[in-house]
């Protein structure tokens, strides 16, 4: 339905419907029905009182009824179409403003990378010299360095996450196998290739590089909240692509693990302290819901946790 536009006179809460609009074929039908319904009614009322066939009595009633009909659908659609209009306004509005705020968290996180750019380059000049540094200063920079490097990462997936959340999209679509991206996404991170499982040919259709991050992030959670990567696989489920990352941490705890998924969210440890920074897997789910796909966490046999991405087979 389209929006509502403001500024008729015609309307006393200023809106006007547009012509040929489906409000105004709405509008048409109810007035049509509760005048026809009328009608229909008074005239049977006249009909059941009165023995013999009708008179000109009964076409008076039953242009009454049908004028009077009318003009209570008259009066119903006015009230549904403001109301309709108002809800079109409301959802129009609601949506400019997520617009907003994911145009905000792009250009965000665009103009801190050049800063952040130069502050990394600057600590790598530093890094080449640290051994001439004092041991607690070497202890300070090698902090630094981590902690740039970190926020360098949070900054590329939260570009990443505006750029699939508006649809832009890096590269065409083709014919990936489940096992090359895995083994390519392991050796990337110095992972033993023992971790790997893979039952026979597991063909995905997606976007390589972007299913490559969404991978690596969920290698990356392993490794830094899960204790871990403990085992990888891929095989065939029926008309899904089932790719699994088992970590050897303390779990998820059941009440969590959907909401682990959404921007910004954290999970409590055993110690009561936040971890995580909420971008890497709602990245992960945004990027798996664009493939046609979706993640989930579960308790794996035997402790820990396990993140399964069902994707469409392009086998299927």
């Amino acid at each position: 339905m389209r929006s509502a536009e403001r500024g008729s006179p015609a309307d006393p809460n200023g809106y006007r419907t547009p012509p040929g609009s489906r409000a105004e074929s709405l509008r048409g039908r109810v007035v049509f029905a509760f005048a026809l319904t009328t009608a229909l009614v008074g005239s049977v009322a006249y009909l059941a009182g009165r023995d013999g066939p009708p008179d000109s009595a009964w076409l008076v009633i039953a242009a009454g009824a049908a004028i009077f009909g009318a003009a209570v659908g008259v009066w119903a659609t006015r009230r549904l179409s403001t109301t309709v209009e108002d809800f079109n306004t409301m959802v129009d509005s609601l949506q400019r403003r997520v617009d907003r705020e994911r145009r905000l968290v792009g250009d965000v996180s665009h103009e801190l990378r050049t800063p952040l750019t130069t502050l990394i380059t600057s600590v790598g000049v530093l890094n080449r010299h640290s051994r001439e540094l004092p041991e607690r200063s070497r202890r300070a920079l090698e902090f630094v360095s981590a902690e740039l490097e970190h926020l360098r990462h949070i900054l590329d997936d939260m570009l990443e996450l505006a750029r699939v959340e508006a649809g832009v999209h890096r590269g065409d679509t083709e014919s990936l196998s489940a096992a090359e991206l895995l083994t390519h996404m392991l050796a990337d991170r110095s992972y033993a290739q023992e971790l790997l499982r893979v039952t026979g040919e597991v063909l995905v259709t997606g976007r390589k590089l972007e299913l490559e991050r969404a991978i690596g992030n969920l290698l990356d959670n392993a490794n830094r909240h899960g204790g871990g990567v403990l085992a990888v696989s891929a095989v065939r489920a029926g008309p899904e692509v089932v790719i699994t990352v088992d970590d050897a941490g303390p779990g998820v705890p059941a009440a969590e693990r959907e909401r682990i998924f959404e921007r910004f969210a954290t999970v409590r440890n055993a110690r009561r302290s936040a971890s995580g920074t909420g971008i890497g897997l709602a990245l992960v789910a945004e990027t798996v819901a664009a493939h046609r796909g979706r993640v989930e966490c579960v308790e794996r046999p035997g402790g820990g946790a396990r993140f399964s991405v069902r994707l469409p087979s392009a086998a299927a």
